[in-house]
């Protein structure tokens, strides 16, 4: 498999991995905070032939460079900006959570380097106002204390951080990280919060991760076909019916598939649906 290292726009080392080669045409994974290219792994492999699947670390995430300032969701569009610029051609962009928060914006801002993007579970703006209320806010400040932690074993690590107390997103029941989550998962989680920056984690618990991000304005720049992929906000996603509605009017050529008992993590939660989705999609885009 082929590595890269291309530099961001401020100089931060940018790590680009190819995670399955095929045909030539590239598609770039962007994946979420607190995780790490690899995520993506198993989908790669269910994605039609004829793309080269390349995946990023983004800065502060996995074996990326640190920022110097900040970790706000505009700070990470031009690591993928970059990566697209490594490119012979246009890729198309996948993106989950965050990533597709960066997606949706490349999309827009090198128009001419994106041919479609797929857009896993982004979470809206409504979503990121309210943060603190969420069940997603213990686990993020949980993250923030076993970030970076070089100090102890990846299996001290993960009975650490899956000891940590969260809620549920159905009744707000409390529990470990640990009972909700199978072990392969939680031990996959903690390597990547293992190779975590700390700061990545502040400005998303003082809810300062959009400021410079134009929400809106970002989606309604996207005009090249979109896949709108939708968890149910019961089982943890963060895209309501109403907000999905919204992005899909905004933007210019958009698809939506929804998720029923699906959270957030559709990648892993329904792999199956989520690459059969894909693949007929990819196939209606021109190489």
């Amino acid at each position: 498999m082929q590595r890269r290292v291309v530099t961001s726009a401020d100089g931060t080392a940018i790590h680009m991995h190819q995670i399955r080669p095929g045909g030539g045409t590239p598609l770039l994974m962007l994946h979420g905070v607190g995780r790490a290219g690899r995520t993506f792994a198993a989908l790669a492999t269910s994605l039609p032939a004829r793309f080269d699947v390349w995946a990023i670390d983004f800065r502060g995430h996995g074996s990326s460079g640190e920022a110097d300032k900040s970790y706000l969701v505009a700070d990470y569009v031009p690591d993928a900006a970059a990566a697209l610029q490594s490119f012979d051609g246009p890729a198309v962009v996948y993106g989950h959570s965050l990533g597709s928060l960066v997606a949706a914006a490349v999309a827009g801002e090198c128009a001419a380097l994106v041919s479609a993007v797929i857009l896993e579970d982004p979470p809206s703006a409504d979503y990121w106002g309210q943060l603190g209320e969420t069940a997603y806010y213990p686990t993020f400040l949980a993250m923030r204390k076993w970030a970076g932690r070089s100090d102890c074993s990846l299996q001290e690590l993960t009975a650490g951080f899956g000891s940590e107390v969260v809620r549920t997103f159905d009744n707000g029941a409390v529990h470990r990280i640990s009972d909700l989550r199978d072990p392969v998962s939680l031990r996959f989680s903690a390597s990547c919060v293992r190779d975590l920056d700390p700061m990545v984690m502040e400005c998303i618990i003082s809810r300062d991760w959009l400021e410079g991000y134009d929400y809106r304005a970002v989606f309604a720049n996207v005009r090249c076909p979109a896949l709108l992929l939708r968890g149910d906000p019961a089982c943890g996603g963060m895209l309501s019916a109403t907000a999905a509605a919204e992005l899909s009017q905004l933007m210019r050529e958009s698809v939506t598939a929804d998720f029923p008992a699906a959270g957030h993590l559709l990648h892993w939660q329904s792999l199956s649906q989520v690459a059969v989705h894909c693949s007929a999609f990819l196939e209606t885009i021109d190489s």
